[in-house]
C-alpha cells in the first residue's frame, strides 16, 4: 500500500467498500469532480479531507503519510524544529499546522514523531488531530485556561502557546491558531483591541482586565524606582514592553541594562530571585510575595475570526468559560477583574 500514490489509495479503497464517487463525494463534503481529481492525483487533498477519509475508508494516515510532504500538506509553526523531536499538530482551513512540542506551553501532547533526516512525521495518535484547538497568547494564566478546559471538555483539547500579543494576532491572521489572546493597545484611540483592517471581521471574547506595572521585591535595594535602571521585561513586540516605553524614558535604559523574558510566569520568578525591577501584572506580582506599582488597567480578550461563530469548537471555548469555577478564582486575586468575562463583541 505504501507504493501506490494517495489518488490510487482512495480509489481502490472507494471500491472495496463498494461506493461511487458522487457517493464518497456527497460523504466527504467536496464536488465530484474534486474528488475525481483526487483520485487521478491533479491536486493535494487537505487533511480535513484526509481526516474524513480515515473515518469513511478506514485509511490509516500511515499508509498516506509519505503524501505528507512539508511543502504540500502541513506548515510548520511558529518555526521548523532543527532536530527530531515530538510534534504537535492541528487541522485549520484545510491545513495541517505542525508545532514542535517545545513551542507549547504545557507540552503534554504529541501526535507525532519529526524525523529530521527523512524530512518525515511518523504519526501515532491522528484521531486527535481535528479535535485540537491551538490558542496563543501572553496570558499569564492561560495554564489554568487550559485545566478548566479539560475538565467541563472533553471533545476538544486546548494546546497553548504563549507569546506576545502582536505575535499572537499575526498568527491568527495567517490561520496557524484558532484563538489569539490580546491587550494590544492603539495609543491614538486609547483603546485595546482594536485590531480589524482592510475589511476583517474579529470576534471578541471578554477575559480578564488587569493592572500592569512595575514589580520589585520589597525591602531590596532596588525598592525605590531610579535608584537603579536594570530592567527585567518582556520580549520585544509585547504589550508590557510598549508599557514600559510609553511610562519610562527610552533614552535612560540601555540595552546592556534589561533582561527580556518570554513569559510573565519567568519574568516574576526572576525579579523575585534577584531583586531587579521589572513591569509585569500585579496578580501575578501578588502570588510571589512581590510589590506592585500598578501603571495601566489593560483589557484582555481572546479573538477568533467571526466565520468560527458557529463551529463546535468555539462553542465549546465559550461553555467553559461561562459554566467552569475559573472566572471565580481569578476574581479572587487583586489587581484584576473578571467584568466582561465570555462576553462577546464583533467588529
Amino acid at each position: 500500500m505504501l507504493a501506490l500514490s494517495l489518488g490510487n489509495i482512495i480509489r481502490q479503497e472507494r471500491q472495496i467498500k463498494g461506493m461511487t464517487q458522487s457517493q464518497l463525494a456527497a460523504l466527504l463534503g467536496i464536488s465530484r469532480q474534486s474528488l475525481i481529481n483526487a483520485e487521478q492525483d491533479k491536486v493535494s487533498v487537505s487533511f480535513e479531507t484526509m481526516a474524513r477519509l480515515q473515518q469513511i475508508l478506514g485509511i490509516s494516515l500511515d499508509q498516506i503519510a509519505i503524501d505528507l510532504t512539508p511543502a504540500a500538506s502541513w506548515q510548520w509553526w511558529p518555526e521548523m524544529p532543527l532536530q527530531s523531536g515530538p510534534v504537535v499538530a492541528a487541522a485549520m482551513n484545510g491545513q495541517l499546522i505542525v508545532s514542535p512540542i517545545q513551542a507549547t506551553l504545557t507540552q503534554d501532547v504529541s501526535n507525532g514523531w519529526w524525523d529530521m533526516e527523512s524530512g518525515q512525521i511518523h504519526w501515532y495518535s491522528h484521531n486527535d488531530i481535528s479535535r485540537q484547538i491551538f490558542a496563543a497568547g501572553c496570558d499569564p494564566y492561560l495554564p489554568w485556561l487550559v485545566r478548566a478546559f479539560h475538565e467541563h471538555q472533553s471533545a476538544y483539547r486546548l494546546i497553548p502557546f504563549s507569546m506576545a500579543s502582536e505575535k499572537a494576532v499575526n498568527s491568527l491572521r495567517r490561520g496557524v491558531v484558532h484563538l489569539a489572546g490580546s491587550h494590544l493597545y492603539n495609543p491614538q484611540e486609547h483603546t485595546y483591541n482594536h485590531i480589524a483592517r482592510h475589511g476583517e471581521k474579529w470576534l471578541y471574547i471578554g477575559y480578564l482586565d488587569w493592572e500592569e506595572g512595575r514589580v520589585y521585591r520589597s525591602g531590596s535595594s532596588q525598592g525605590e524606582q531610579g535608584e537603579s535602571h536594570q530592567w527585567a521585561l518582556r520580549e520585544p513586540g509585547s504589550e508590557a514592553l510598549a508599557l514600559f516605553y510609553r511610562h519610562c524614558a527610552p533614552q535612560a535604559v540601555n540595552g546592556d541594562q534589561i533582561r527580556h523574558f518570554l513569559t510573565h510566569r519567568d519574568l516574576v520568578s526572576f525579579v523575585h530571585s534577584s531583586g531587579i525591577q521589572g513591569v509585569s501584572i500585579g496578580s501575578l506580582a501578588h502570588l510571589q510575595g512581590l510589590s506592585f506599582e500598578p501603571w495601566a488597567t489593560e483589557h484582555f480578550e481572546w479573538i477568533a475570526h467571526m466565520d468560527n461563530i458557529e463551529k463546535p469548537w468555539l462553542k465549546a471555548f465559550m461553555a467553559v468559560l461561562e459554566h467552569s469555577s475559573l472566572s471565580r478564582q481569578l476574581e479572587a486575586l487583586p489587581y484584576q477583574n473578571c467584568s466582561n468575562w465570555a462576553r462577546v463583541r464583533q467588529d
